[in-house]
């Protein structure tokens, strides 16, 4: 099992009225979790997984042409710091 940390761009929604000074065009978001998958294209991040039922939950599919930063570890990684 992998931990993903993934900074990346999303586009943005302001009410208005907004003066042009106002505008915030995209923003960086930080998505975090389990690692379900990752291809040429997308990171797929879930926050919780049902080994019994193979079954992911809480599902972020994060275009690769968005990321900004990714960081993938190991779990094991992480219980053997214990």
């Amino acid at each position: 099992m992998k931990l993903a940390y993934v900074e990346w761009l999303d586009a943005s929604y302001q009410e208005g009225p907004l003066c042009e000074d106002d505008f915030e065009s995209r923003v960086v978001l930080v998505s975090a979790g389990l690692l379900a998958r990752e291809d040429d294209e997308t990171i797929t991040v879930a926050s919780d997984y049902d080994a019994r039922a193979g079954e992911w939950r809480h599902v972020s599919h994060i275009p690769k042409v968005n990321v900004v930063r990714k960081k993938i570890i190991e779990a094991a990684r992480l219980r053997s710091a214990r």
